[in-house]
Order: structure tokens, then sequence, then C-alpha cells
């Protein structure tokens, strides 16, 4: 009976140390979002290191896009361009505070002329750094 006091007892304060570790520790918030349509693009915004990764997921002739809006004070848009073809995917890497609010929007465009096909956007999703 005492053992499975003493297992009880350590299954319960693992618990209670798990809940204290997962608390706010990392602020931020992860988003994703992805082209309407038929075009095929998908944008991720990860908060632990503010990275944003675009995908390119169709062999369309066009190059997958993000579009990245942040605000440390100063509102800034950024264009970003994964331009190496269907099935692969290209990583930025931001230095941001953290709570900076990030907005992304995935697209499809044309790379040599840096022409974004705005009506291939699809909806905009809102993260935190």
């Amino acid at each position: 009976m005492r053992r499975y006091q003493q297992v009880a007892l350590t299954v319960g304060a693992a618990a209670a140390l798990t809940i204290g570790l997962s608390g706010s520790a990392t602020a931020g918030t992860d988003c994703y979002t992805q082209a309407k349509n038929y075009y095929a693009s998908m944008v991720t915004f990860t908060h632990y290191g503010e990275k944003v990764n675009i995908i390119d997921e169709e062999a369309d002739g066009h190059s997958a896009v993000a579009i990245v809006d942040v605000n440390t004070g100063t509102p800034k848009t950024y264009t970003l361009w994964n331009y190496k073809g269907k099935s692969t995917n290209m990583l930025y890497d931001f230095e941001l505070p953290e709570g900076t609010p990030v907005v992304i929007q995935a697209c499809v465009g044309e790379y040599g002329s840096k022409t974004v096909i705005w009506d291939s956007c699809g909806p905009w999703a809102f993260g935190e750094a």
C-alpha cells in the first residue's frame, strides 16, 4: 500500500511542477495562413525565435509570398518571397521584442517583377512575438 501512495505522490508532484512550468514562461502566439482557392502557398509565424516560414505547395509557375506586418512602435510591412519552387520552404528570421504584434498573409506572385497577385491572398493571421 505504501508503494502506491509514494507513486501517487510522485505523479502528483510532477504534474504540479509541469503546470507551474507551463505558465507564461514563453510569451507569444504562433499562427499560420494559406493563400486562397487553387493558389498553394502557406505562411507560418513561430513566436519562439520570431521566424516566418514560406512554403510553396504547388507547381503553378508562381512564387509563394508572405506579407508580414510588425509594429515595434513604428509599423513596418515586409514582402518576403520563396522563389525556389514546389515543395520548398524559405525561413526568415526576425529579431523582435517580446510582445510585438505580428500579422501575416499568404499569397503568390511573380518573383522576377516582384509582383504580388493580390487576388490570391488568403486571410490575415495574428501572432505575437
